[in-house]
C-alpha cells in the first residue's frame, strides 16, 4: 500500500474512533442549571419548557425564588419561576445525561412583570442550559 493512501486510512481510522466513542461514553445523570436572559429588570414570572431524555427533579435556583413544575411526559418539564427575577441561573434539573445537554430544550412561552401584567412579546428573552457547578 502506498504511502498516501495509508495516510488516507489511517485519517479514517482515526474520524471513525472519534466518531464512535461518543456513542459508546456512558450515561452519566446530573444536574444542569437554566440560566435566564432577559432584557428587562422587573420580571416577576417566567413560564418555560424543557424539552430532553429524562427531564425530572427542578429546583430553584435561589432562595428568592419560587418554581412550580410538572413532568409531562418522559421528554419535556413545564416549569413557573416566580420571584423578583434577574438575569442568569433560575432553576436547577436532573436530567439524564449532562455529557449531552445538546440533545435538551429550553424554551421561554410567557413572562409577566412584577406588577402581575404579562408581556406582550417574549422578544430579548431566553434560557440556556449548563451543567450545573
Amino acid at each position: 500500500m502506498n504511502t498516501p493512501a495509508r495516510i488516507g486510512l489511517a485519517a479514517l481510522v482515526v474520524v471513525v474512533a472519534v466518531a464512535c466513542s461518543d456513542s459508546t461514553s456512558p450515561v452519566t445523570p446530573g444536574i444542569a442549571a437554566v440560566t435566564f436572559v432577559t432584557p428587562n429588570t422587573d420580571d416577576g414570572a417566567i413560564s418555560l419548557v424543557l424539552t430532553g431524555p429524562g427531564v425530572a427533579d427542578v429546583h430553584p435556583g435561589s432562595s428568592a425564588y419560587a418554581v412550580f413544575w410538572r413532568v409531562v411526559s418522559a421528554s419535556e418539564a413545564r416549569l413557573i419561576v416566580v420571584g423578583d427575577l434577574s438575569a442568569g441561573v433560575v432553576a436547577t434539573v436532573s436530567v439524564a445525561d449532562v455529557h449531552h445537554l445538546g440533545q435538551y430544550h429550553a424554551e421561554v412561552l410567557e413572562v409577566a412583570q412584577r406588577n402581575d401584567s404579562a408581556r406582550v412579546s417574549t422578544a430579548g428573552y431566553a434560557v440556556t442550559l449548563a451543567a450545573a457547578q
